[in-house]
This record gives structure tokens, C-alpha cells and sequence, in this order.
């Protein structure tokens, strides 16, 4: 049974914050804990991540991402039940069409599917693994730095706790914003950088603040629900077309 993120949270935000730095990140310190939590396998690659990722091809990045195995793999979602409420609750209900970008298994695309206000929107995932449908949301493979998809193609973009693990984050945002048509949802966790995290974690968004820099938006543009930082765009003021074409002219 996979550990629940909110313990694994709770974790590391003792080491993080308790532990003196130069203890909690030196690779003899953490090398126990890697073992353990990687159940003994691919034990170098995770800590050495950060290195690897940048150079990695896409076909080996799944088939590490295929072959890990720790205490986190199997859990339904990594966000917490407080920010997929707001997440839910802050959806267009006059969209049409919906993609989450890295939707893995499908569990956010299920619990859309669950309300019944959504009956006639069209849900589409995009996972960088292969992935069977969601129910009636249809998944596709694609990497969420070039996605596969033509500009402004859904009403609504969400993307959950994937921010992360993008090698090129100003890419994988203009990617998002690039085929959103009226409203862009983001979650990240809120967790600062550290070189060994057992998450193979390569983005850290430490605050609020670092966040919103990341998006090129203002601070009071994010929620935060505990160890989740969201952002939600103002489609009213068609917010999310407002960032692309900033970013098109930048």
C-alpha cells in the first residue's frame, strides 16, 4: 500500500526544516533513507536525478519512470483533498472541453466525471506514460514540454503536481498556456530546493511568491492548501490568452 502524501509531507518537512543543511543534504546522510524508500532499486538514479534528466532521452526517462518502485508508486493522486475541492469547484462551467496535462492514472479526470454539473464536457489526459482511458476521458501519450496538440485547442487546462518534473519549466508553462482558450489550472507542491529529494523532483516552488514567478503572474494569484500551491486563471478577463500573447510577443 503506497504511503499517503500527506505523511510523506510530514516527513520531509522535518528533515527539511529541522535537520541542519549540510546533514540532510549529503549523499552519505540520505543514501539509507534512498535505499529504503526506493526499495533497493535504481537507487543511483534517483539520487543522481538531477544530473541524469537533463540528458536523458524521452524514451529513457520511461523506462525509468516504468521501473521505479518506492512507497509513493500506486497512489490515486498527490494532491490534496483541499486543493482538488478548489481545483473542482473553480472549473468553467461553461467549458466544453477539458485536458489534464500529466494525468496519469486518470484519478482527477474520474473525479470530474463524478459531477454531475460536468455531464457535457468533453475530458481529454495527456501522460508522458501510455495510459488507458478514463472512463469516457480519452488519454493520450505526450510530453508536456511539446504537447501534441494544436493552439488554444481546450477550454480548460489543468496540470497537477507535473510542474515538477519538467526539465524546461518556462517551456512546459508556455506549452500549457499555449493550447488553454479560457482557463489555465496549475498545482505544484510547495517544497524547497534541496539536491537529494526522494521524488525526482527537478522544479521547487518554495513559496507563493516562487510560484507566481514562475508563472509570470501576481502572488495574490495563488492559494495555497497547505503543502499545495494553486493557480487558477481569471477567464473573465480571458487571463490565460492574455499570458500567451504576452509571452508571444516577449
Amino acid at each position: 500500500m503506497p504511503v499517503p502524501t500527506s505523511v510523506t509531507n510530514r516527513i520531509r518537512n522535518f528533515l527539511d526544516e529541522r535537520l541542519p543543511r549540510r546533514l540532510r543534504d549529503s549523499r552519505w546522510f540520505m543514501y539509507p533513507l534512498f535505499f529504503v524508500w526506493c526499495k533497493g532499486k535504481y537507487v543511483r538514479e534517483w539520487m543522481d536525478f538531477k544530473e541524469l534528466a537533463p540528458r536523458m532521452t524521452l524514451t529513457e526517462l520511461r523506462d525509468l519512470y516504468r521501473g521505479v518502485d518506492s512507497f509513493a508508486s500506486g497512489r490515486l493522486t498527490d494532491t490534496n483533498p483541499e486543493a482538488m475541492a478548489f481545483v473542482l469547484s473553480s472549473i468553467d462551467p461553461e467549458a466544453e472541453t477539458l485536458i489534464d496535462v500529466g494525468s496519469g492514472g486518470g484519478y482527477f479526470l474520474q473525479r470530474v466525471q463524478e459531477e454531475r454539473r460536468f455531464d457535457g464536457i468533453r475530458l481529454f489526459g495527456c501522460d508522458l506514460m501510455e495510459r488507458g482511458n478514463a472512463g469516457r476521458a480519452r488519454q493520450v501519450v505526450g510530453d508536456h514540454e511539446s504537447l501534441p496538440f494544436r493552439d488554444r485547442a481546450f477550454d480548460v487546462v489543468t496540470c497537477m503536481h507535473t510542474l515538477e518534473h519538467a526539465r524546461r519549466l518556462d517551456q512546459a508553462i508556455a506549452e500549457l498556456r499555449r493550447i488553454c482558450r479560457r482557463q489555465l489550472i496549475v498545482v505544484v507542491p510547495r517544497q524547497q530546493y534541496l539536491h537529494y529529494t526522494m521524488d525526482m523532483h527537478l522544479q521547487f516552488f518554495p513559496t507563493p511568491a516562487a510560484f507566481a514567478a514562475a508563472l509570470g503572474v501576481p502572488e495574490e494569484r495563488i492559494h495555497r492548501f497547505r503543502d499545495d500551491l494553486v493557480y487558477v486563471s481569471d477567464e473573465s478577463r480571458g487571463e490565460a490568452q492574455q499570458e500567451h500573447d504576452r509571452e508571444g510577443r516577449g
